[in-house]
């Protein structure tokens, strides 16, 4: 049963076994929010007026060939993720109420946040707001204070996210078939990123992160931690869509926080604000900060997913000379792009 596309009966059939609406309520309407490569999303509406939100595993696949996680291992994750956060109250109140879980079906049921769009407004001149900065931080650091090793979280094991994850994350960004891409689209950089692609000393850095990521030991870990996943609601920021949630060191979702407040062009403060208050709570080591925050600038303006807005030639230069020397420990994010 598909949710976007199954008759108004019965998905209201499908929700009232679930328990996901009271026996007596009826799907009165359904409109589609998204239709994105691995996730379908639908707001459905009750005639008592409430509302639900559904999401469903899209049609493709993340990663290459070689390792790809399919759009149920995703949505398992997510699931898995919001029943498991559900213990920890500062965890679960900074996200979306999971209604339930339909693993036959794959459908993750959540409560309506409304209809403010995500924060990537971000990228196109917004400021974060000291509130909304808070709010993110806290997330952080109580997501963080959960230790464990992936085997120990159920779904989030599942290997075939995992290896989606590494791939996408540490080895598609530089492969040669990225260069052969730009070659036609950004021919200026085709040279740099080659240097970088080649640097043995930035591919080690890239294996060491990418095998501690891999390995799944630490604290648990969004795993995904950027604007499109930050919604504004009337209680305050709430964190979406954590289908590439793991166990890992707690640098890898702090170094991708900063590397998107760099790419949106924040305040140099506001940064350093958040790395301030970050480390107030809690330990990091921010050389391996830094390498994440080199890996994500590389990774969100080469990658298959790359951030919205198109950069002039010489700050995306300027961008990649910088996680460069991120990568290779010439600088660090304490110190200004």
């Amino acid at each position: 049963m598909h949710v976007a596309t199954v008759s108004l009966e019965s998905l209201t059939a499908f929700l009232r076994v679930r328990g996901w609406i009271p026996p007596t309520s009826a799907v009165a309407s359904r409109v589609l929010l998204g239709t994105g490569p691995t996730t379908t999303t639908v707001r459905v509406t009750t005639d008592a007026g409430a509302t639900r939100i559904l999401r469903q595993p899209g049609d493709a696949s993340i990663g290459d060939a070689r390792h790809a996680a399919s759009p149920a291992d995703l949505l398992a994750v997510e699931g898995e993720f919001y029943r498991l956060v559900q213990t920890w109250p500062a965890i679960a109140e900074r996200m979306a109420t999971c209604i339930g879980v339909d693993r036959t079906d794959h459908v993750v049921a959540l409560e309506d946040l409304g209809a403010t769009p995500p924060l990537t407004d971000l990228y196109s001149g917004r400021v974060l707001s000291e509130a909304e900065a808070d709010d993110l931080i806290a997330y952080l650091l109580a997501l963080h204070g959960v230790a464990g090793r992936e085997d120990e979280l159920g779904a989030l094991r599942s290997d075939g996210v995992r290896l989606a994850r590494q791939a996408v994350r540490f080895e598609e960004p530089i492969a040669a078939a990225r260069v052969d891409a730009l070659a036609t689209r950004m021919p200026r950089l085709v040279l740099q990123v080659d240097a970088i692609r080649t640097d043995l000393h930035i591919r080690a850095t890239m294996r060491d992160l990418g095998g501690r990521f891999l390995d799944g030991s630490g604290t648990l870990l969004h795993g995904d931690f950027r604007p499109a996943r930050w919604m504004p609601s009337p209680r305050g920021l709430r964190i979406l869509s954590p289908g590439l949630a793991t166990a890992g060191p707690p640098a890898l979702d702090l170094g991708y926080f900063v590397a998107h407040l760099l790419l949106a062009a924040q305040p140099p403060a506001l940064i350093a604000g958040v790395l301030q208050r970050y480390r107030r709570g809690a330990p990091v080591d921010m050389a391996e900060v830094s390498a994440c925050v080199g890996l994500e600038l590389i990774r969100s303006r080469l990658g298959l997913d790359p951030v919205p807005g198109d950069l002039a030639g010489d700050r995306l230069e300027a961008e990649l000379d910088y996680a460069t020397r991120l990568l290779r420990g010439g600088a660090t994010v304490e110190l200004p792009l």
